[in-house]
């Protein structure tokens, strides 16, 4: 990129950590270091905080398992900060459907550590998708800055990703079968 200031930017993900199913607290831990726990990992992507009212939400909608004497486990932890990674980019409704599809034998260790080496990876990817086009490949031609030609690509994939995803959860109608009338 001839673009530095950007690429330093886009850099700084590229060391970025979030903690694997082994990272996460073994004890039990309250709201309060809960959401201190979720917002390290917040301020390091630059993402809005969560707050105390946010989790209580989470658990009042059953997108979280509710907490027993007001103690979140490993599991809750997780969820709470898959949950606030997607936020940036769903509803919580749609939070709920991702988190909640076709997962009769769910594994929720084995799930999370695929959600977070693949949100990883994904940052990985970025030095080599979201390198600006090369000028014969650009179609809007030189009138477009690298940096708006990153920010323009990183936008679409984003919207597209949105609406495939959407596309898949998507409950397809049931049809009613009509009965065959007799002649």
């Amino acid at each position: 990129m001839k673009n530095e200031h950007l690429k330093q930017k886009l850099d700084r993900l590229q060391i970025i950590r979030l903690p694997r199913w082994t990272d996460l607290p073994d004890l039990e831990l309250y709201m309060d270091q809960v959401v201190s726990y979720i917002n390290q990992y917040l301020n390091a992507l630059n993402l809005d905080e969560i707050t105390a009212s946010m989790i209580n939400n989470y658990v009042k909608k059953e997108i979280v398992a509710t907490p027993i004497k007001k103690r979140y486990t490993k599991s809750q932890i997780a969820q709470v900060l898959i949950i606030a990674l997607l936020k940036t980019s769903f509803s919580i409704e749609e939070i709920k459907q991702l988190m909640t599809a076709e997962t009769p034998n769910r594994n929720e260790k084995q799930l999370y550590d695929y959600f977070i080496l693949t949100f990883l990876a994904a940052i990985h990817q970025l030095d080599e998708d979201y390198s600006p086009y090369d000028q014969g490949k650009n179609p809007a031609g030189t009138l477009v800055t690298e940096t708006q030609q990153t920010l323009l690509k990183l936008a679409c994939q984003s919207v597209v990703y949105k609406i495939a995803i959407g596309i898949t959860l998507k409950k397809e109608p049931v049809e009613e079968k009509t009965p065959v009338k007799n002649k």
